[in-house]
């Protein structure tokens, strides 16, 4: 009897628990939709937090209602808290949330969003070809490229002073053409794209290694080279401080011996997302000078650049390559570095 009671209450807890333990804390009725005054943003959140203080919902509804309102009115979308700022001259503009250093002067007069602001960039930019690049080589001349700042090995500005980008670019040109360094054979097919002197092939080749695979390589088909050029980057890299060595590129002779270069952050490779908004207040390394930039909105509400960054290994021209291999030397869990050119020059 007593068994039979102790069964009964067993199977009575059950009953109640079971209901609450198949649903997941994302359905239960804990959340509302928080909106800001003038309704620019809203969020699903079981508390109003920062500036979210409206409460959609008179009482506290489960987590797909919320979603489903905030699919239906339209969320998310672009905040209006951006303004352009430029200085007095309107030679120098960005865009900001506040006016910052020598930026005082907004051109609208309230916030609008990121897309608005960026319209108008380039419409300035179209009008007055902003004086704020150089082209910085290192001492040999035998890498260069367009900048606003020296960065890393690139060191000497060929210019006295700023110049528009169509006149940088100009410069490039000419170098390009005066360079003797022969002939060069980029892998696979993509998108053609001169760094350096040297043209390349973007997404002509991919090569990626993370926790799951530690190491992967492309057959060099017995070539010859002078050098391996390689466009490369990180990702889920943001907290990995300058200096880090993330991975290295080996480049196999026919006979067994390699040659190695280190992928260092800060240095030589970067976080691909760099510019992204949302990723600024995580990055804990330096900006490397991109060796190819693209137009992305990857994980964020606002535009940015996604970036590819320049590797080399030196080889012997004598003797035949087998293959490059590219590998993985950290244990960051989430890491990923990849690569999407290869050139060999001859």
């Amino acid at each position: 009897m007593k068994i039979k009671s102790i069964l009964a209450i067993a199977l009575g807890i059950a009953a109640m628990l079971s209901p609450a333990q198949a649903q997941s804390t994302e359905d239960l009725n804990v959340w509302n939709v928080y909106c800001s005054g003038d309704g620019s943003r809203c969020a699903a959140a079981e508390q109003a937090s920062g500036d979210l203080m409206f409460n959609v919902f008179p009482g506290k509804v489960n987590w797909s209602m919320t979603q489903n309102w905030l699919l239906a009115n339209g969320y998310p979308i672009q905040p209006a808290v951006w303004n352009v700022y430029c200085n007095g001259d309107s030679s120098e503009c960005a865009i900001s949330k506040e006016a910052t250093g020598i930026l005082m002067f907004p051109q609208f007069t309230g916030k609008v969003t990121w897309d608005q602001a960026q319209k108008w960039i380039e419409s300035w930019k179209e009008k007055h070809k902003p004086k704020d690049w150089n082209v910085y080589c290192n001492g040999g001349s035998t890498e260069c490229a367009i900048s606003k700042q020296a960065a890393g090995t690139l060191m000497f500005p060929q210019f006295t002073e700023k110049v528009d980008w169509d006149t940088a670019q100009e410069w490039m040109a000419s170098w390009r053409g005066e360079k003797t360094s022969g002939q060069s054979t980029a892998l696979g097919s993509g998108t053609a794209h001169t760094y350096n002197g040297i043209d390349f092939q973007v997404e002509g080749v991919a090569l990626k290694a993370n926790a799951g695979q530690a190491a992967d390589s492309i057959s060099l088909q017995g070539k010859s080279a002078r050098a391996v050029h390689v466009l490369e980057f990180a990702g889920w890299s943001t907290g990995l401080s300058d200096n880090t060595v993330v991975g290295h590129i080996n480049v196999w002779y026919e006979d067994g011996t390699v040659e190695t270069t280190d992928l260092v952050m800060g240095v030589n490779i970067a976080e691909w997302a760099y510019d992204r908004p949302e990723t600024q207040s995580q990055l804990r390394h330096s900006k490397v000078a991109p060796a190819y930039s693209w137009p992305s909105t990857t994980s964020s509400a606002y535009g940015y650049e996604g970036h590819y960054f320049y590797a080399k290994v030196d080889t012997d021209p004598s003797k035949s390559l087998d293959r490059l291999e590219l590998v993985l030397d950290s244990e960051e869990p989430q890491l990923q570095i990849e690569i999407r050119a290869i050139t060999l020059e001859e």
